[in-house]
């Protein structure tokens, strides 16, 4: 069998392609960052991902959410992400947990690494509180129009979401729709699996109190000390 990652091992050495194959992530969320972000954790032969989501896909979701389509509308995101990546035939194992996010919830006992997919703040503080009970990094991603964000969470080495970010008011609660392009979803997700990756590999330039703002309107990045 031809080894696909071939030119992706001309970037890491062994020691560092075992790591990332070994790796587990947990993707909280399977809509438009979610996807994205499977498709990307499974192209560079993640050993396994869980993927969580209690929704059902949506004619709204179709613009960003690149792992469904029409014929999709009402089916379960998570099962039919895993059916559509199983079928990719890659290495990956997809495990599927069709269940609402909630400080109840519990984690799988070997995920090493949780990727925010979501698109509120309430959960994502839920979430939060899930990783730290654990000691499990949480790499945060956000998009809105234009515009996205970043910021690695490492409980007891970096400032939390709730420090950065403050109380959930109608700034950055739960909102009714938040206006979403599906390039700018993708640029977030993939500097997200990065960015997972570097802390995986325990890299010195991460986003561990550091968050990254981008404003792709005139390509603008600034990079803030938290």
């Amino acid at each position: 069998m031809m080894d696909f990652w071939q030119r992706q091992r001309l970037m890491f050495n062994k020691e560092e392609s075992d790591k990332i194959h070994d790796t587990v992530a947990l993707i909280a969320g399977a809509g438009g960052l979610g996807t994205h972000q499977a498709v990307e954790l499974q192209r560079i032969g993640i050993g396994k991902i869980y993927l969580v989501d209690y929704d059902r896909v949506e004619p709204s979701n179709l613009n960003r959410q690149v792992l469904y389509g029409k014929d999709d509308i009402g089916c379960c995101k998570v099962d039919r992400a895993k059916q559509l990546l199983d079928g990719f035939n890659l290495g990956t194992e997809i495990v599927t947990i069709n269940e609402k996010i909630t400080e109840k919830m519990k984690l799988p006992a070997d995920v090493d690494i949780i990727l925010d997919a979501l698109d509120n703040f309430t959960t994502r503080y839920q979430l939060e509180r899930l990783a730290a009970r654990r000691g499990i990094p949480l790499i945060h991603g956000g998009i809105n129009s234009w515009y996205g964000q970043l910021t690695t969470i490492i409980p007891g080495k970096s400032k939390s979401l709730k420090e950065i970010f403050g109380k959930i008011d109608g700034k950055n609660g739960p909102q009714k729709e938040i206006p979403a392009f599906s390039p700018v979803v993708s640029i977030i997700a993939s500097l997200q699996v990065i960015e997972g990756i570097k802390v995986i590999l325990q890299r010195e330039d991460t986003l561990i109190n550091k968050l990254l703002l981008i404003d792709l309107n005139d390509y603008s990045i600034d990079l803030v000390e938290l």
